[in-house]
């Protein structure tokens, strides 16, 4: 295989991939705007949440020790 072959497949890939990886990073801009309205307009249950979920995982953490 020479090298223009394998240039050529890598370029094939690479402009096969960029769609999915695109639609994937935008997915996520999407949901980080979401979560952080969310977060805005409910910031004491957020807090409350997040701690709960700290107190579970430091229980977890403990037992295991």
């Amino acid at each position: 295989m020479d090298k223009t072959t394998t240039e050529a497949k890598a370029s094939d890939i690479r402009d096969e991939i960029r769609a999915p990886i695109e639609a994937a990073k935008e997915r996520l801009r999407s949901l980080n705007q979401r979560a952080q309205s969310y977060i805005k307009e409910h910031p004491a249950a957020c807090l409350m949440g997040a701690l709960a979920l700290g107190y579970v995982v430091a229980r977890l953490a403990r037992r295991r020790s």
